[in-house]
């Protein structure tokens, strides 16, 4: 493998449950660009998002140039002062205390701004200073978690995470590209490309203004899509690198199209084999957290009982599927037997869902999240069927990477699987009395996205999976504060079994979820799916309506 971010441990501890970030962690505070932009003299303020209206870049590169000289002079001074033992990382240290950590990136953009290195020099309890682990998740709404009922607070795997990683040591600095109900293939930077001008007709975008950028930012999306909003981040944020070069880069995708092969290969091998080239020539001085920048293949969840009876859709956005819907990529959609007994129950639409990810590890990724086996573990390890796993691996011609997995994994201590049965309506984001669900058949009142819990899940598996170590005793949310975002809340209990299911399911199997490879090979781009979409579910057999949420996906 490329090797763990941090040392690998094999047995579960049992440490206090933090609810808070990482003691004396720098990564803590964050000032918000009204502050940095205030502080050195550099545009106005609006009012309306507390964001600089028109920053002038220039003034904003020179004073800070400016400042984190003046500060690294000031901290190695007093470095001496106290013994030396913090002058190799003083002028960092000094950047992260008034939030210049988050600005350096953006100064010099592809390697224009020198990356702050990893000090070797040990602090005076023995601890070595960590470079903060830079990972970019790209997706939809399985990422950017939507709100539940009556509630305002993001279920934000990206913030989850950060929660997580930085209670147990390891700073983080986090972004999303996410776009809700679209394909991971509609943000490849071949089809949409940093530094467009949208006033140009050819350029067939639309220029982003939202909470968090500004049109003068140069973000953009293809023009079609119908999903912005004030809190959308910024599609062009892998070229962008604000932070630097990305360590890693997830790509998560639509929750049916991995079960489809021939949507699978078209739409999501395809970005993965993209993003992974374009990592490695991006990424060619990094040297410090991997050997390259790599590629981690986000594994999502089945429903709570299987598809039913719906075709897959496009969410209500066409543009994200420039390809061909995904009803095109199943023939005969309506009536096809084959297709829907590979979804029809949540153990075997996870194993597909499983499968289809597992193929991206000879598709450009390094390493596998294997969040949706998690899901079935915490939901108490039903069987999976034989046939249903015979079915889907005779589409790929066996099990792949997956073949030495005895499935379903299981919690070693079955009394941390407590979502099961009904229990398991826990997992995923409650809409409301009101709300008839297609995603169960109990009267149930959710969709098909995380809960808080369900994404503290995920969070956990993501931690384990990619610093090769156990979660057990990391914070979890209780209302925290995170690069800007209040957080839900979860119980301690929950947080309790959450820990143990993702510990239980990655260490045991690390080999596994890290047995892919960055080389790709050239190919050229897929065909568009040549088979129809069904026009009317008049004719019986599978629905081809969709759920009736815009951020469905």
């Amino acid at each position: 493998t490329s090797g763990p971010i941090g040392a690998s441990t094999s047995a579960p501890r049992e440490p206090c449950l933090h609810t808070a970030g990482w003691p004396g962690s720098r990564m803590a505070v964050r000032h918000s660009q009204l502050d940095i932009d205030g502080l050195l003299g550099c545009g106005d303020e609006n009012a309306a998002d507390r964001r600089p209206a028109a920053p002038n870049r220039l003034c904003r590169r020179l004073a800070l140039g400016a400042v984190l000289l003046t500060a690294g002079v000031l901290a190695a001074a007093a470095a001496v002062g106290a013994g030396g033992w913090r002058l190799g990382e003083g002028g960092a240290d000094v950047g992260a205390s008034v939030g210049l950590d988050s600005r350096l990136g953006s100064l010099g953009g592809r390697g224009g701004w020198p990356r702050r290195r990893v000090s070797t020099t040990p602090r005076p309890d023995g601890v070595v200073a960590e470079e903060p682990l830079k990972i970019l998740f790209v997706g939809n709404s399985f990422t950017y978690g939507p709100a539940e009922f009556l509630s305002s607070k993001q279920n934000n795997l990206p913030r989850f995470f950060k929660l997580v990683a930085e209670s147990l040591g390891h700073p983080v600095e986090q972004q999303e590209d996410t776009i809700g109900g679209c394909s991971v293939y509609s943000h490849i930077p071949s089809i949409n490309p940093l530094g467009r001008d949208c006033q140009d007709a050819k350029a067939d975008c639309t220029a982003v203004s939202s909470t968090w950028e500004q049109q003068s930012d140069g973000c953009t999306v293809a023009k079609g899509i119908s999903w912005w909003s004030d809190n959308s981040p910024c599609p062009e944020a892998l070229e962008r690198q604000d932070f630097g070069a990305w360590d890693v880069v997830v790509l998560q995708d639509h929750s049916q199209l991995p079960t489809i092969p021939d949507a699978l290969k078209s739409y999501f091998l395809s970005a993965s084999r993209e993003y992974s080239r374009v990592l490695k020539q991006d990424g060619r001085r990094q040297k410090f957290r991997f050997k390259e920048p790599i590629v981690a293949s986000y594994m999502t969840w089945g429903y709570y009982d299987g598809v039913f009876d719906q075709c897959p859709g496009n969410s209500g956005n066409p543009v994200c599927y420039p390809l061909g819907e995904l009803s095109g990529f199943v023939p005969n959609c309506t009536k096809n037997r084959s297709w829907f007994e590979s979804v029809d129950t949540h153990p075997c639409q996870s194993y597909s869902l499983a499968r289809g990810y597992a193929e991206s590890l000879t598709n450009g990724a390094t390493v596998l999240v294997p969040a949706g086996l998690a899901w079935e573990a915490a939901r108490g390890s039903e069987p999976l069927a034989k046939a249903c796993r015979a079915n889907i691996d005779s589409a790929y011609g066996g099990p792949g990477k997956l073949a030495g997995l005895e499935l379903p994994l299981r919690v070693r201590n079955q009394s941390y699987a407590r979502f099961k049965g009904a229990e398991a309506h826990r997992l995923y984001r409650d809409l409301g009395l009101f709300y008839q669900s297609p995603y169960c058949n109990d009267g149930c009142h959710h969709d098909h996205h995380a809960s808080a819990r369900g994404m503290y899940l995920n969070a956990l598996v993501f931690y384990a999976t990619l610093f090769k170590s156990s979660p057990i005793g990391a914070a979890f949310p209780q209302g925290q504060t995170v690069d800007g975002m209040v957080l839900p809340t979860i119980d301690a209990a929950d947080a309790k079994a959450l820990q143990h299911i993702a510990h239980d399911v990655v260490m045991p199997h690390l080999d596994v979820w890290w047995s892919g490879s960055s080389d790709v090979v050239s190919e050229q781009r897929p065909a568009a799916a040549a088979v129809p979409r069904p026009t009317s579910a008049a004719s019986g057999g599978l629905r081809t309506s969709k759920p009736a949420f815009a951020d469905d996906i």
